[in-house]
């Protein structure tokens, strides 16, 4: 008898253990999962206004996030940031964001992980100039960069466009932030705004009562990549979306992708019927730039 009560608590106690066990299995691996779930990459916010090309580059970031395998979740953060402001947040130990897309420059290399794959295939260094309508005509002679240096053009104050313009002996004027620039250049604080290809019709569109006019004569060319950065808080995010991008790439999605947002702006730029106006860029070094995938870049 005392035997079988021995072996009756013995089972009730094997019997409780394994309760015991399974119920502090579950919490952790619901905590698991939650983590796995809630992993999020942070992305500033951004206005369609001061971004036209914002839902391009997101549906890029998406299909790359969904490639990668990994079960990220995409959160613009609570408030707009310019892109200095941003930046600080990826180089901050508590910054509220994960990634930027921005032109890349050295210094931006240094401080931040870049992920060297052109999201835009280099068109962003590729411009037009919008101008007054009464100035539809004033790059008619234009034919060399000294003769685009009598002009002035605008930008913001914290993009790198300010140091490559002045940096090839442009005069340019700054705003502190982007919406302005229309109105100063209608107001005559400079003569012409250098947007990129696929940007500059929306802009146009958007602001009709400003009697503005996309330039027919020149085109401002020079090396850009607009990369996705991540900061060095999340290298292993940064592997993870490369990995996603280059599948994109061999898929043929990315392609795909950038043919449907940009064709009919490359298209309406008309960009052999166009004088180039080639400008360095000494802000970003060519050997870090893969020029040796060809596939990559756009060329008209």
């Amino acid at each position: 008898m005392k035997q079988r009560c021995l072996f009756l608590l013995s089972w009730i106690s094997t019997i409780v253990l394994l309760i015991l066990n399974l119920l502090l299995a579950i919490p952790l691996a619901s905590a698991a999962d939650a983590a796995k779930k809630t992993a999020l990459i942070r992305y500033p916010l951004v206005s369609l206004n001061a971004d036209p090309h914002a839902d391009y580059v997101l549906e890029i970031l998406r299909h790359a996030v969904k490639a990668s395998g990994q079960p990220y979740q995409l959160q613009a953060s609570e408030v707009a940031m310019q892109q200095a402001r941003a930046i600080y947040e990826l180089t901050s130990p508590n910054g509220v964001v994960d990634i930027l897309w921005t032109m890349s420059t050295d210094q931006r290399e240094a401080q931040l992980i870049p992920i060297r794959i052109p999201i835009d295939k280099g068109l962003l260094g590729w411009r037009l100039a919008l101008v007054r309508a009464a100035d539809a005509e004033i790059f008619r002679e234009v034919r060399t960069l000294k003769d685009l240096s009598a002009f002035s053009a605008g930008q913001e104050m914290d993009w790198p466009d300010v140091a490559i313009l002045r940096n090839n002996g442009l005069l340019v004027k700054t705003s502190a932030s982007y919406d302005p620039l229309f109105t100063m250049l209608k107001a005559g604080r400079f003569d012409y705004f250098p947007r990129a290809v696929f940007e500059i019709q929306n802009e146009l569109d958007q602001r009709p009562f400003l009697d503005l006019v996309i330039d027919k004569h020149i085109v401002l060319y020079y090396p850009s990549a607009l990369y996705f950065f991540v900061s060095p808080r999340e290298p292993k995010m940064a592997q993870d979306i490369q990995r996603g991008l280059e599948e994109l790439i061999k898929n043929g999605t990315f392609e795909k992708i950038f043919q449907r947002a940009n064709q009919d702006a490359i298209k309406n730029a008309n960009l052999k019927s166009r004088t180039i106006i080639t400008l360095r860029n000494p802000f970003l070094s060519p050997e870090k730039m893969p020029l040796h995938r060809p596939g990559l870049w756009f060329r008209p």
